[in-house]
């Protein structure tokens, strides 16, 4: 089901043709912290949002950088915050319509991200994308040995279906590798195993008694082993690996960037993610005058402000 709700004006046949890059909620919130950088320095439009019963709901302020405004009886200027909410999953849209973002704020409800994965797809094929790019991350401390020699944090994951000079600029110019296989653990194995698992069910059905989820006869919760298996095992990283299996099976163009990280400050992850991004897409590129104020790189989001706590005092080890 299509959960696409438009914005006053906004035509969703706007959509068609555009590259869209949306991340997966995984280890340490690299993607979507990269994608905060990209709404920053794009400044793009939002245009609608997503609105699924299966991502539990969140509001609050509009992330937007300070604005200027001059108030009529003082020629002195005073910031101040433009105003705005925030929602759980919000599209945005480049001005020249080359670029479609989803940012999405917070997680899946237990046991339910199958839906909201297969909601996501029926939006994409409805919309007719040119092309998916998929951002996310995966626990670093599942390495393996060929990936730690190897250097580069960054590997990725094409269908059939990426441009053959998109994937030739990624492997052969970037000389970014595809993501190896990664041993299962003996729980994901067990998991795996038992793909309909009733103990699931039962947890499921205990912590949500007084909710009705909508249920059709042809969803499930659970994505079939043989449908996820040519694609790499992404550990940690959320409904990256479920996403890109079903776009891959509906013959849609996807290309998952897969960041190897761990819990902590991000910052720098997300930094290095979006320039990897931007290697391949070109997404931002900054204007010569940009370039002469000092604005050429990223612009850091006014919520990163108080995303990891306060500094602390630099003498306390003094």
């Amino acid at each position: 089901m299509n959960t696409f709700i438009a914005s006053p004006g906004f035509d969703a046949s706007r959509f068609q043709g555009t590259t869209l890059i949306l991340p997966s909620v995984s280890i340490g919130n690299v993607p979507q912290l990269t994608t905060d950088l990209l709404l920053a320095a794009l400044k793009l439009d939002r245009v609608g949002c997503i609105e699924d019963e299966n991502v539990v709901p969140v509001l609050g302020p509009a992330d937007r950088p300070l604005e200027t405004s001059v108030t009529s009886t003082s020629a002195s200027s005073t910031p101040s915050l433009s105003s705005g909410l925030s929602l759980a999953v919000e599209v945005f849209q480049s001005k020249d319509g080359k670029w479609t973002l989803i940012q999405q704020r917070s997680p899946t409800v237990a046991h339910r991200s199958g839906h909201y994965v297969e909601n996501l797809v029926q939006f994409i094929k409805d919309s007719q994308f040119d092309q998916v790019v998929l951002l996310a991350s995966a626990d670093g401390a599942r390495r393996t040995d060929n990936q730690l020699r190897s250097g580069h944090p960054v590997r990725f994951i094409g269908s059939p279906a990426l441009n053959p000079e998109l994937r030739s600029l990624i492997e052969h110019q970037l000389q970014i590798l595809p993501l190896e296989r990664i041993p299962a653990t003996e729980e994901e194995a067990l998991r795996e195993q038992q793909p309909t698992s009733v103990l699931s069910e039962r947890v499921l059905s205990e912590r949500v008694q007084d909710i009705q989820l909508e249920q059709t006869p042809s969803s499930s919760t659970t994505t079939p082993k043989n449908l996820l298996e040519p694609v790499p095992r992404i550990p940690s990283g959320g409904i990256a690996r479920r996403l890109h299996a079903l776009c891959q099976q509906s013959e849609i163009s996807i290309l998952t960037l897969v960041a190897f990280a761990m819990e902590g400050d991000n910052a720098e992850d997300a930094i290095f993610l979006a320039n990897v991004l931007n290697a391949v897409l070109k997404v931002y590129t900054p204007t010569e005058e940009q370039v002469q104020r000092g604005e050429g790189g990223w612009k850091v989001p006014k919520s990163w402000d108080s995303l990891y706590g306060n500094s602390y005092p630099q003498d306390m080890y003094q």
